[in-house]
């Protein structure tokens, strides 16, 4: 069972009440993945999310649009570690299906916390005040990665110009 102390630490859930984190805490079940696993597939449809109680993951993007491309290739944008408190795959509890958007896979052996979807829409339909703190936080999270996204196309879409204009 996931030690409540460590949820405590996990940005999503900053801010829930003692109760709260006892009642996110009795949804939880572990899951472990030996490093090189493909813990989620970009693509895939997704009911979880996931938090990262040990270990090392790679977040990583295909670099290529087209599905017939049998040279795939791969890029890892960012790598989350368990001393951060990781979250990955909460856009599943936003989407009828969702769709994931990229690879994660364990860079070294893995345990993680999942928690689907109906479980957490539950939980939050019966405390309201449980719902929107998590909700909220996860909005915060994205929010930062969509600006971080936005000045990243922007530099890319700069140095395409200036490699064209060339």
């Amino acid at each position: 069972m996931v030690e409540l102390d460590f949820l405590k630490h996990v940005p999503i859930f900053k801010g829930l009440p003692g109760p709260s984190l006892l009642e996110l805490q009795s949804i939880i079940t572990e899951e472990s993945y030996p490093r090189g696993t493909d813990i989620i597939k970009d693509g895939d449809k997704g009911e979880s999310m996931f938090v990262l109680l040990d270990g090392e993951v790679s977040i990583s993007k295909n670099l290529t649009m087209l599905p017939s491309d049998t040279d795939r290739k791969d890029k890892v944008l960012f790598r989350m570690s368990s001393e951060s408190f990781a979250v990955f795959g909460e856009m599943a509890l936003f989407e009828k299906i969702s769709e994931r958007t990229a690879t994660v896979t364990a860079t070294r052996d893995c345990k993680v916390g999942v928690i689907q979807k109906q479980d957490f829409l539950a939980i939050a339909t019966r405390s309201h005040e449980l719902g929107y703190i998590v909700f909220r936080n996860i909005s915060e999270i994205l929010s930062e990665r969509l600006k971080k996204a936005n000045k990243d196309i922007l530099k890319l879409t700069t140095a395409l110009s200036l490699a064209l204009d060339e």
